[in-house]
């Protein structure tokens, strides 16, 4: 199965955990290069490239989209705390196009009232925000029931699908039109998992509508590609997925 156009909104540079952390400002256009390359090789025609600051920084990846501005993009990794060094890092990476903010559960607490004031600004720049967690805790889930409450007009993307044991946790709140979940490698195992049963129910009772592809790392396309194919989409399912969703997410339209 082809899937033209294909937007991936959530990967790094590097092929895995090691391969990230040795990527550097001199070295980071060669992994670059091998990225274009693997997209090209599975038909992804953009991606948006997602920093986890302090450990994956923000410029770094500005700078890697900056060699194929056509065609890759960066979201923007910010610590809340200061607020007003926040505030001012937000604005400054949106005016150098960043595409999404990214939440690290490493890096901020999700009753802190100063991650909500960084949402509000997210919001208001129409910018979606990605929740990055190895797990989703019950605080986490409280967070995100709280602000997409609060901020219909957000969009609201849990990478990694929350994790193989999170996804269940979040199903109740799949219904939100502002909520969707990221593929990433918790696909693949969901549907090689007992668990599988949950993700059946959401694809059937709610739609591939909440469903959006990103890879976490560009190593995984195979595997990714190979468990779509496992849960039979077909033309339409798989272009809501690979395309019309991402764009929907990230409010630009790449063809």
């Amino acid at each position: 199965m082809g899937y033209p156009m294909t937007t991936d909104i959530h990967t790094h540079l590097g092929m895995g955990r090691t391969e990230v952390s040795e990527v550097t400002h001199d070295n980071f256009v060669e992994h670059v290069d091998m990225l274009i390359s693997r997209m090209d090789t599975f038909g992804i025609d953009k991606a948006v490239l997602t920093p986890h600051e302090p450990a994956i920084s923000t410029e770094l990846y500005l700078k890697a989209a900056d060699v194929y501005p056509d065609r890759l993009f960066s979201a923007c990794s910010i610590i809340p705390r200061p607020i007003d060094v926040a505030k001012q890092k937000l604005k400054d990476y949106i005016d150098r196009g960043c595409k999404a903010l990214v939440l690290d559960e490493a890096t901020y607490h999700p009753g802190d009232p100063a991650v909500k004031s960084l949402v509000h600004d997210v919001v208001k720049n129409d910018l979606p925000i990605y929740l990055q967690n190895e797990i989703m805790t019950s605080e986490t889930i409280t967070f995100l029931d709280r602000m997409s409450t609060l901020y219909e007009e957000g969009k609201f993307v849990v990478l990694n699908m929350g994790g193989l044991f999170g996804f269940p946790q979040i199903i109740s709140l799949m219904s939100r039109a502002n909520i969707w979940l990221e593929l990433s490698i918790t696909f693949v195992k969901l549907v090689e998992s007992p668990l599988r049963v949950f993700l059946d129910a959401v694809v059937q009772d709610i739609g591939v509508r909440k469903l959006v592809f990103g890879s976490g790392y560009h190593s995984e396309y195979p595997d990714i590609m190979d468990a779509l194919n496992m849960i039979d989409l077909n033309v339409e399912t798989s272009r809501l997925i690979m395309k019309e969703n991402p764009w929907l997410i990230l409010g630009v339209d790449f063809s």
